[in-house]
C-alpha cells in the first residue's frame, strides 16, 4: 500500500512532464510548419530538424540509453512504434471515412467542407507518423550511443532514403554499379535540404494512396504503417549497430595508429561487398563516413572502393606493426554486427589475417556474432599489456659496483645511436 502511494505522484509528475513536452513540441511545429512546406515537400526536413532539437533539449536520450543494446530492448521499442503507427493509421482511415460519408449525404456544401477537412486528417496522420518514427530512430540511436545532430539532420535523411529507394539508379546504371558505390557517392555529397524534399513530397503521396477508398483505408492505412515502421526500425537497428562498431573500430585504431583510420575505412568497404551489393545499412554507414570528409580527401577514398582486393590486402601487409591486431579486431566486429558471417566474409578475413601475419579464429568470431545478437554490443577493444621489467638491484657499497653501472650506460648509448 505505501508502495502504491508513493508510486502515485511519481507517475502523475511524469504524466505532466510528458504533457507539457508535447504542448512545446506540437507549439514549436505549428510555428515552424506551413500549407506551403506541405505542398513542396520542405515539411519532412523541418519536421526533422524541430523534433531532433525538441529530443536533445528533453534528454530523452537518457532513458533510451540506460535500458541497453539487449534485443529485447530494441525489439520492444520498434513494436511499441509498430503499435502507434497501427492506430495512427487506423483513426486516420475512420476519421476520412466519416467525413466521406457525412459529406456525401449532405451533398454539395458537405463536399466542400469535408474535402479539406479530410485532406487536414490526412497530412495530420502523415505527420504524426513520421513523429512516430522519428522518436522510434532516435531511441534506438541513443541506446547505442549514436546521435542524430539537429544542426545536420542528414544523417537520418539518408538513411531513410536508402530505404525509401532514393539514390537508385535504373537497370542500365545498376549493372554498371553492381556493388552500390554509386548510391553512397551520391547520398554522401546530398543536402538534407535536397533529400528531405524528395521525402517529404513521396510521403504525402504515400498517405494520400493509403486513404483514398473509404472503408477500406481503415485496414490499408494501418498495416502498411506497421509494415513500413518494421522496416524502418529493423533498418535503423541495423544501422545504429553497424555505425557503434564502426566508430569504436575508428577510436581503437586512432588510440594507437591514427595513420592508419584511411585504412580502416577501405577495409570497412572491402567487408561490406564481399557478399555482393551494400545493403542498405552499409550504404548509410559509408556515406555518413564519407560525409565527414573533406571532398579531395573523400574522392582519393572512394577511388580505392573498387571490386578486386589485392590492392587493399597488400596495403594491409604495410600497415603499422601496432595497428595490425587492431585492425583484425575492428574486422571481426564490423562482420559481427552484420548477425551473420557469410563465407565469403569468412574468406576475406582469412586472407586479411594472413596480410596482417595474425590468424582468424572461427570460433572467436562465432562467439561475436551470439553476443551482438544479445546483447547489441561488445567489448571495447583492449590494447595487449605491457610487461614492465624491473631494472636489476645492484650491489652498494663498493667502489667496483659502478664500472658495470658505467658500461651499461656506454652499451645502452652505442644501441640507441646504431
Amino acid at each position: 500500500m505505501t508502495d502504491t502511494m508513493e508510486l502515485a505522484p511519481r507517475e502523475r509528475g511524469e504524466d505532466a512532464a510528458l504533457l507539457q513536452r508535447s504542448r512545446q513540441l506540437v507549439g514549436a511545429l505549428t510555428h515552424e510548419l506551413s500549407p506551403r512546406d506541405v505542398r513542396t515537400g520542405s515539411w519532412f526536413t523541418k519536421l526533422l530538424a524541430t523534433y531532433l532539437r525538441h529530443y536533445d533539449a528533453h534528454r530523452l536520450h537518457r532513458a533510451a540509453a540506460t535500458k541497453g543494446t539487449g534485443a529485447d530492448t530494441t525489439e520492444a521499442i520498434i513494436r511499441r512504434a509498430c503499435r502507434a503507427a497501427f492506430l495512427s493509421g487506423a483513426g486516420s482511415g475512420s476519421v476520412t471515412t466519416g467525413i466521406t460519408a457525412v459529406s456525401a449525404d449532405a451533398g454539395v456544401p458537405g463536399l466542400v467542407v469535408g474535402i479539406p477537412a479530410a485532406g487536414l486528417a490526412v497530412t495530420t496522420e502523415m505527420v504524426v507518423n513520421a513523429l512516430i518514427n522519428l522518436r522510434m530512430a532516435c531511441d534506438l540511436a541513443s541506446a547505442f550511443q549514436v546521435r542524430f545532430d539537429p544542426e545536420d539532420p542528414s544523417d537520418f535523411s539518408r538513411l531513410y532514403a536508402i530505404i525509401r529507394g532514393q539514390g537508385e539508379h535504373d537497370e542500365d546504371e545498376e549493372e554498371e554499379d553492381s556493388l552500390g558505390l554509386g548510391r553512397v557517392e551520391h547520398l554522401a555529397r546530398a543536402q538534407a535540404t535536397h533529400l528531405g524534399e524528395d521525402l517529404g513530397s513521396k510521403l504525402l503521396g504515400e498517405s494520400v494512396s493509403r486513404n483514398i477508398v473509404p472503408f477500406l483505408n481503415v485496414v490499408t492505412s494501418s498495416v502498411a504503417n506497421w509494415r513500413r515502421t518494421r522496416r524502418l526500425g529493423d533498418a535503423v537497428l541495423g544501422y545504429v549497430r553497424l555505425r557503434r562498431s564502426l566508430e569504436d573500430a575508428n577510436a581503437a585504431i586512432r588510440s594507437v595508429a591514427p595513420e592508419a583510420v584511411s585504412l580502416l575505412l577501405e577495409s570497412a568497404w572491402f567487408l561490406f561487398v564481399s557478399d555482393g551489393r551494400l545493403r542498405e545499412e552499409e550504404s548509410a554507414v559509408l556515406a555518413h563516413q564519407l560525409a565527414r570528409l573533406p571532398p579531395s580527401r573523400r574522392q582519393e577514398t572512394t577511388d580505392r572502393f573498387v571490386e578486386d582486393a589485392s590492392a587493399w590486402l597488400k596495403r594491409l601487409r604495410s600497415a603499422p606493426a601496432r595497428a595490425r591486431e587492431v585492425l583484425m579486431w575492428s574486422l571481426n566486429q564490423l562482420s559481427a554486427a552484420d548477425l551473420t558471417v557469410s563465407a565469403p566474409e569468412r574468406d576475406l578475413l582469412r586472407k586479411a589475417a594472413e596480410a596482417l601475419h595474425t590468424s582468424m579464429d572461427s570460433k572467436h568470431l562465432d562467439t561475436l556474432v551470439r553476443r551482438y545478437r544479445a546483447e547489441g554490443v561488445t567489448h571495447a577493444f583492449a590494447a595487449p599489456a605491457r610487461v614492465a621489467t624491473q631494472p636489476a638491484r645492484k650491489p652498494a657499497g663498493s667502489k667496483g659496483a659502478r664500472a658495470p653501472r658505467a658500461a651499461k650506460a656506454r652499451e645502452t648509448s652505442a644501441h640507441l645511436h646504431h
